[in-house]
């Protein structure tokens, strides 16, 4: 099977993936007025059958540290990390928690704020196999500063990766902001990723 693999420094995090996996998405955010320099979050999708299908999550939210060093690779193993979480999207529970977060987001949508530049030069620094790195940073109006990395089983041999930047109006809006890097990785080819202050 196939899995998107993760360390840390050197450690290993998670290998996230299942059999039945039909979607591994890994997002890292970093925003300039954050408490913490960088958060990480990994989930997907898997396959009950009978056109089934149930939310995983592997990392809800793992805080990281100016200085940190993340190593993502896509590769085959035999048994992948367990998922901390897997609730069916048909299941009461599921459907009861969406149906309170869109009645929430109905009474109280996003609305754009400017936020506090408390960390205006920090940066995610990107190099995807043998490429030097990508210094992604704010800029004079960004305010959030994302990683995505979304693997899915109709093209398993690769992950698409982006890298971008943008203000909380434009990250409303889904529109606007700039893209520090988009493509496809390889199986095996390593991406690193560095938190920097």
């Amino acid at each position: 099977m196939q899995a998107l693999e993760v360390r840390r420094n050197g450690l290993p995090v998670v290998r996230a993936g299942a059999a039945d996996s039909l979607l591994v998405s890994l997002h890292l955010t970093t925003l300039v007025d954050g408490e913490h320099p960088a958060t990480l979050r990994i989930g997907g999708m898997r396959d009950r059958g009978n056109e089934r299908q149930s939310h995983t999550l592997w990392i809800e939210e793992m805080v990281l540290a100016e200085g940190d060093e993340l190593r993502l690779t896509l590769v085959s193993v035999d048994e992948a990390t367990l998922p901390t979480e897997d609730v069916a999207a048909d299941s009461e529970e599921h459907l009861a928690e969406q149906a309170d977060y869109e009645k929430e987001l109905a009474a109280n949508p996003p609305q754009p704020t400017k936020l506090e530049r408390r960390r205006p030069n920090a940066s995610l620094q990107l190099s995807v196999g043998a490429e030097p790195f990508i210094v992604a940073g704010f800029g004079s109006d960004g305010e959030l500063l994302s990683l995505g990395a979304t693997w899915n089983s109709w093209s398993p041999e690769g992950f698409h990766l982006n890298l971008s930047s943008c203000s909380c109006e434009q990250a409303i809006a889904r529109k606007g902001g700039k893209n520090w890097f988009k493509g496809r990785v390889s199986q095996g080819e390593t991406v690193v990723v560095r938190i920097c202050g």
